[in-house]
């Protein structure tokens, strides 16, 4: 029975289907959902060079991920359990996203995790990575991957 389960959001149109799937398992086992969002900080300091001071990286993170949480906290507010919202900080992306999502599921003592994946293939997959392949690789934990649908 799963009592805590780790949902990895992003800004991706793929979030409303990974959170459905959620919703499904928490339904079925009464269960805690801890939706996490992990922000790089490189990428915001890259938009905006004039930003070089961490603390207020990390509070702008803090502004702009409320976008991404808001209508994923709306979306599974039909949940019945309790829910938790989440921020995690990282400078990389790839494999510094996925350790940030696996010290988290750690951390909350989560039993599941689910993610979404895009299902890239060939070069864009090489120079991109897959955070959702190194999370089914690294975690002791069962990992439920959905795949996010073709526009």
């Amino acid at each position: 029975m799963y009592r805590r389960i780790l949902v990895a959001i992003d800004n991706s149109h793929g979030t409303p289907h990974v959170l459905d799937e959620a919703l499904k398992l928490a339904g079925l086992h009464p269960a805690e959902l801890h939706l996490v969002t992990v922000v790089n900080l490189l990428e915001l300091a890259v938009e905006d060079p004039r930003q070089h001071d961490p603390a207020q990286l990390a509070a702008l993170a803090d502004q702009h991920v409320h976008a991404v949480l808001a209508p994923a906290k709306q979306h599974a507010g039909q949940h019945a359990g309790p829910l938790h919202a989440s921020v995690r900080h990282c400078w990389e992306g790839g494999k510094d996203i996925a350790r940030a999502l696996l010290k988290h599921a750690r951390d909350i003592h989560a039993d599941l995790i689910i993610m979404g994946t895009h299902g890239r293939r060939g070069l864009r997959h090489a120079l991109m990575g897959s955070v959702a392949e190194y999370v089914m690789r690294e975690s002791h934990l069962p990992v439920l991957v959905v795949r996010t649908p073709r526009d």
